[in-house]
């Protein structure tokens, strides 16, 4: 990993504190002082940039900014400069903020009824401003985890940051007790040189900057607001990617029938132009029918970097296949529909029942033919009534047509030939 050359504004890490299935609310820990070191904030930007690069391919942007307790709403009205022509200035203030009082700005975002007068003192008024914000973040995320009870708690890091000259702003839910040490008086990191990617349970990266774009022109009937958000989910409970989604709130939900289709599809375009061998491709396939028929069944959620890239991976293995990155499935789904600009591309959903029963295995054995000839068809459940079809007629006879596509027209031809 290359050390990125983030510049940071503010960084802060709350704590949300709920265990599953929690009756009474335990009100968040808002830590009353931004985190100093910015070398140990640097690297836990760099974390979360290599997990959003390997896991996140969850793409949106916010589906509206009014609406309570969700992202959206905080930023815009916190943080966006266009709400600020709603205050009562001293003086005008154009639309890039450069003739705003800066006290102005700042009591435009409320603090916390204890708020420390000695902790104002030490920050800039654009820190305050930004602490002020995280605050409120805390506290809708807070209730979008109190909202379903199989959702837990823990550390909240939240760093405000400018890259490249691009305004971002990374949001984590990790658990630091065994991955990071930290003061937990405090909230500081002390120290990053450990962090466990399986302590990992959500994170956003937002671009505040194409966030304010969509903000200043949403309203422009011509304006198209591109994805600014992306964000990665763990766990199997069917209810994580919904509460994130809700937080946020995003602007394209995840429809789970369509994402389990899309899903099987890339899988078996995938296969198809892979170097497996066809029994090879038919085990995966099962296999992965196998497991996403028993998260439906369970109504658990799948991750597909965590459970089907693997078995993918084990089977190259077993099979004595060296895989590039290039190769991998998931380079093929970023080039095939699971992109920052699809939609239905994240990779935690719960999977669908019914589209499954589509692309289970079917095999016809129609037993001897002639001289101890066997013949045999199988193929996807998927194909049939499509590709395969039954045509009966009245005498009690029935004829299977299969449709032969053009590039495998000339090889067809070579067998009956």
């Amino acid at each position: 990993m290359s050390q990125p050359k983030a510049v940071v504004q503010a960084s802060i890490i709350h704590q949300i504190i709920k265990v599953a299935h929690q009756e009474s609310v335990t009100p968040p820990l808002i830590r009353k002082n931004l985190h100093a070191d910015s070398v140990q904030v640097c690297k836990l930007i760099e974390f979360l940039d290599e997990q959003l690069e390997k896991n996140g391919l969850a793409h949106s942007h916010v589906e509206a900014f009014d609406i309570p307790d969700t992202l959206g709403e905080v930023l815009s009205d916190y943080l966006c400069i266009i709400n600020l022509k709603l205050l009562n200035f001293t003086k005008p203030a154009n639309v890039a903020f450069y003739n705003i009082f800066a006290r102005e700005l700042l009591a435009s975002v409320p603090s916390e009824p204890d708020e420390d007068r000695s902790v104002l003192r030490q920050e800039s008024l654009a820190q305050t401003r930004y602490r002020r914000i995280t605050n409120h973040l805390t506290k809708a995320l807070h209730y979008h985890v109190y909202e379903e009870p199989m959702t837990t708690g823990d550390h909240l890091p939240m760093i405000f940051y400018t890259l490249d000259g691009i305004e971002y702003l990374d949001i984590a839910l990790l658990s630091l007790t065994d991955a990071i040490t930290i003061n937990e008086e405090t909230g500081e990191i002390i120290d990053t040189n450990h962090i466990d990617a399986s302590n990992l349970k959500i994170a956003c990266r937002i671009n505040i900057t194409k966030l304010k774009d969509h903000k200043y022109k949403n309203s422009e009937s011509t304006y198209q607001a591109e994805n600014y958000i992306q964000w990665i989910q763990k766990g199997t409970s069917s209810k994580i990617p919904e509460y994130i989604q809700d937080f946020l709130p995003i602007r394209v939900r995840l429809d789970d029938t369509v994402a389990t289709t899309k899903l099987m599809k890339s899988l078996i375009n995938y296969l198809d132009k892979s170097s497996f061998d066809e029994k090879s491709k038919k085990e995966i396939q099962s296999e992965v029918l196998t497991l996403l028929g028993h998260k439906a069944k369970t109504k658990k959620s799948v991750n597909i970097v965590d459970e089907i890239d693997p078995i993918i991976v084990t089977k190259s293995t077993l099979s004595n296949l060296t895989i590039a990155v290039g190769d991998s499935f998931k380079t093929f789904r970023e080039n095939n529909g699971y992109s920052a600009t699809d939609e239905n591309n994240s990779n935690v959903f719960a999977p669908a029942k019914k589209p499954l029963q589509n692309y289970e295995m079917f095999s016809l054995d129609f037993g001897e033919i002639g001289d101890d000839e066997i013949l045999k068809i199988s193929g996807s459940r998927s194909l049939l009534g499509e590709e395969v079809k039954l045509k009966e007629s009245d005498n009690d006879e029935a004829i299977i047509e299969i449709k032969v596509s053009s590039e495998n027209l000339l090889a067809v031809r070579k067998l009956f030939k």
